[in-house]
């Protein structure tokens, strides 16, 4: 349904290449993509909702790097749309994002699938990057069994709204500790030696939610997962629906801008369609 965005840049020098590819679809309530409330009212916003969003990519971020092949995040599965998927989670999690989501995806939208059709087999893929364990950013690991994954440790200690019944049994992420720091990130993990790729942490969706932030030869590329739902949401200040906190959401969407406004950025929400245009034409935050 979204077509996959590519784009051939440089860090240091050396070739990296950037894919947007987009692990299956999904549509939100509206109020759950954008909140006239906070906590328990905003939640019953968006549950009494009737009105869904237009369909929004589910994005997983590709990177080929001179260090390595890195998957950021893992998109949708085709099961999610079987009846009874959510089940397990109980009934509460069966009701609610049977509810409150739409899916819809395909075999040939799956991420490894998508990898084989870029020529790139995902068993080569040398590190898989989780921004938080949500399902629709988790399911895809099923095809990375044997795949280095990567998640925050304080995302893995304190998660949001997870369903751990989803993952897969062999499921033992690498947890990582946010030690580092980065001008105004205050907790930072260096993905490569050349310390030009990072998981940065962008909290308020989840407490513990995480970026990657890349920094290229005269511009820096943020995936920011689900900080939010949309650029225009970042720049005007709105909140979706489903954060675990609001005020950690503002303190994040402060920094970004702060970053930004002092760094050529472009940002990259998980679930923008424009976002793949963004890349495109390397439209920056300001």
């Amino acid at each position: 349904m979204f077509n996959t965005q590519s784009i051939n840049l440089t860090s240091g020098g050396k070739p990296v290449k950037i894919r947007l590819l987009s692990a299956g679809s999904v549509a939100v309530k509206t109020r759950f993509k954008k909140s006239r409330f906070n906590g328990y009212a905003a939640m019953a916003d968006f549950i009494f909702d009737r009105k869904f969003t237009e369909w929004l990519p589910i994005w997983v971020m590709v990177v080929e790097h001179p260090e390595g092949i890195f998957v950021v995040d893992a998109g949708e599965i085709t099961s999610v749309n079987q009846p009874g998927y959510f089940k397990s989670s109980g009934f509460v999690a069966d009701w609610f994002d049977r509810s409150q989501f739409k899916f819809t995806i395909t075999r040939e939208e799956e991420i490894d699938a998508q990898l084989h059709a870029l020529n790139i087999a995902h068993e080569n893929v040398k590190t898989v990057v989780l921004t938080h364990l949500h399902f629709d950013h988790t399911d895809g690991v099923k095809h990375f069994p044997n795949t280095d994954i990567l998640v925050s440790r304080a995302e893995w200690q304190k998660p949001f709204g997870d369903l751990p019944k989803l993952y897969p049994t062999w499921f033992k992420p690498r947890l990582v500790e946010l030690s580092d720091t980065f001008d105004v990130f205050d907790k930072v993990h260096y993905l490569t030696q050349a310390r030009d790729m990072m998981l940065v942490e962008t909290p308020g969706h989840t407490f513990h939610h995480s970026s990657v932030l890349l920094k290229l030869d005269g511009i820096y590329i943020l995936f920011a997962a689900d900080i939010c739902y949309s650029q225009q949401q970042l720049l005007e200040g709105s909140f979706p629906g489903n954060n675990a906190s609001n005020a950690l959401a503002q303190k994040t969407y402060n920094t970004v801008k702060a970053f930004a406004q002092n760094h050529k950025t472009v940002f990259i929400p998980s679930h923008e369609a424009e976002s793949a245009e963004r890349l495109r034409k390397l439209e920056t935050l300001f």
